[in-house]
């Protein structure tokens, strides 16, 4: 796989990780939904990480302020 198909791949991957993604997991009560949303951000941050280092940061930032709320 050359380095433009893997960007791709990481970067379609962060997309559904962003929309899968429970928004307000800090305010629950309930430790099962605080931990699985923690497990998400966890994700999305080493996403984002791996796309920074291969010099797509810039539509890694676009992508997680689109979904961000």
């Amino acid at each position: 796989m050359n380095m433009k198909n893997e960007n791709i791949k990481l970067l379609v991957q962060l997309e559904e990780l962003l929309k899968q993604h429970d928004w307000y997991y800090g305010m629950s009560d309930d430790h099962y939904y605080y931990t699985k949303g923690r497990e998400q951000s966890e994700k999305i941050q080493q996403t984002i990480e791996k796309l920074n280092n291969k010099n797509c940061s810039v539509m890694a930032r676009e992508l997680y302020d689109k979904y961000y709320k």
